[in-house]
């Protein structure tokens, strides 16, 4: 399972609760962005900008990548020309030609051959319109070839169920199955991961994954294993049902985990007097009176009392340390969950 994911069709991620979460999600999160966008980021959203700036977005040139696929062209002109002979075969080829506009440094030595078939036509040296469906099924098989080069080792991811139903299915796998796998775990997030109300803050968000950074990997493995089996069952009420069970299951255990590290009366109390205790403070019972037996016997108690109670929080330890206190933390960070 891959811990970094390849945002797609867009180069600049919507300004939006998609956005937070999917940072909160994986450990890091990419785009596909041209070389001559980097040289003049005016072309560019604030937010997008500013994503770029904080290292929270890690920008994948293109043209730095597709060499390293051997049959990147081949293997997408041999898949439109089958779509063409499909096309032709049907009598479909004669509907209005409704097209998206892509960058070139995207297509590698693809643009000469869709302005051929007419599938696509040259605006400058730097943009084609691409028909439609050729284009968005073009974004999705990019983001597929490059998410799976070493170097960026990415999980294609975006905010629209229409692109993500293109992805390329496993081998010998059901064919919608990464739909599923991409609904499911849009599913587990929206109704898990806390997003602020406000704008996202980014020192805020930097700040909140150092600190509890190492808690997202076996979250996150839980989460796709979950999105995995599901995208597997064939009935669609079945996939409802086994969203919610995990849900259910998850939000038990997330308010274990809050009440666990809820502050405990040792740690008001106690936490203060430990010193003391380790230090041997104790008062021994003499002939003086009853009344030193008894503060003797009080602080004895007390000292009894923490040792119990430093228990609890060896348990409020371990409860932080479990994947879904990240969801736990999140929540205590950011607010409710909307």
């Amino acid at each position: 399972m891959r811990n970094n994911a390849l945002y797609f069709p867009y180069i600049a991620l919507p300004q939006d609760s998609w956005t937070t979460k999917a940072l909160l999600y994986w450990d890091k999160l990419s785009s596909i962005v041209p070389m001559d966008h980097l040289d003049r980021p005016e072309q560019m959203s604030e937010f997008m900008r500013a994503l770029l700036a904080e290292g929270l977005v890690e920008p994948v040139i293109p043209a730095h990548f597709i060499y390293q696929v051997e049959r990147f062209e081949a293997s997408f002109i041999e898949h439109v020309e089958n779509r063409l002979r499909f096309a032709f075969r049907s009598g479909s080829n004669d509907a209005p030609l409704r097209t998206i506009r892509i960058h070139v440094e995207k297509l590698g030595e693809i643009p000469s051959f869709l302005v051929q078939s007419g599938l696509a036509k040259q605006i400058d040296w730097a943009w084609y319109d691409v028909e439609a469906t050729i284009a968005n099924q073009f974004m999705s098989y990019l983001a597929t070839c490059l998410g799976a080069i070493p170097t960026v080792n990415a999980t294609p991811v975006t905010d629209s169920a229409i692109f993500a139903s293109t992805l390329r299915p496993r081998r010998h796998g059901p064919a919608r199955q990464p739909l599923h796998q991409h609904k499911s775990r849009e599913v587990i997030l929206k109704h898990l991961l806390p997003t602020p109300v406000e704008p996202i803050e980014v020192d805020k968000l930097l700040s909140f994954k150092r600190r509890y950074g190492h808690l997202l990997p076996p979250l996150r493995s839980s989460v796709e294993a979950h999105c995995t089996l599901v995208a597997t069952l064939q009935n669609e009420n079945d996939r409802a049902d086994a969203n919610e069970a995990f849900l259910l299951d998850s939000r038990q255990k997330i308010a274990e985990i809050e009440d666990a590290m809820r502050p405990s009366f040792g740690k008001v109390v106690f936490g203060s007097l430990a010193p003391l205790f380790g230090a041997g403070l104790t008062v021994q019972a003499t002939d003086i009176g009853d009344k030193v037996v008894y503060a003797g016997a009080a602080l004895s108690l007390a000292g009894a009392a923490y040792q119990a109670i430093a228990s609890i929080r060896d348990g409020r330890r371990i409860a932080e340390s479990r994947p879904l206190a990240y969801v736990a933390h999140a929540k205590r960070e950011f607010g409710s969950i909307r």
